[in-house]
């Protein structure tokens, strides 16, 4: 399973959270990017700083926070709106202390 960041929804008492997963993965495939470090590279052509070891995370949802820079550089770089970046969904609170825990 994927490490994925929550989010809290709008009410607080209604016992579930919003899942949020970046689909850097997918956005790379539909854009014939094949690698991370294909990715890597036209990350640095855009003068944006990231190192491979901390792109590797951010591809892989196991990043805990990302620069607003990184998330305006995919939006731009796949063509999409930030919202396309990430995948929600929702979840009861119990399954996504259980996710956290794996």
């Amino acid at each position: 399973m994927l490490n994925t960041t929550t989010v809290t929804t709008s009410s607080p008492m209604s016992g579930h959270k919003i899942k949020a997963e970046l689909r850097i993965r997918e956005l790379m495939v539909e854009n014939k990017i094949r690698s991370v470090s294909a990715l890597h590279r036209l990350l640095i052509g855009r003068r944006v700083t990231v190192s491979h070891s901390q792109l590797l995370r951010i591809v892989d949802n196991k990043a805990e926070h990302w620069k607003v820079e990184f998330i305006e550089a995919f939006a731009e770089l796949f063509n999409c709106s930030v919202q396309q970046l990430f995948r929600f969904e929702t979840v009861p609170d119990a399954e996504v202390v259980t996710d956290a825990a794996t």
